[in-house]
């Protein structure tokens, strides 16, 4: 049995933790994991730029 991880409020995110959510949802890309393998780019720009955003405060 797998643990669950508790929801976050999205704005309890630092830009750093968003950007490694995109860089594991860019290096699961073939798997579909987290998006269907043909929305994966558009969600790692969509996090990337969020990341940013985050980052400028």
């Amino acid at each position: 049995m797998t643990a669950k991880t508790q929801l976050r409020p999205v704005d309890s995110y630092t830009a750093q933790e968003i950007m490694e959510i995109a860089q594991r949802a860019e290096w699961r890309r073939g798997d579909g994991f987290l998006v269907p393998p043909a929305s994966v780019p558009l969600y790692v720009e969509a996090v990337k730029a969020l990341a940013r955003e985050r980052a400028r405060g």
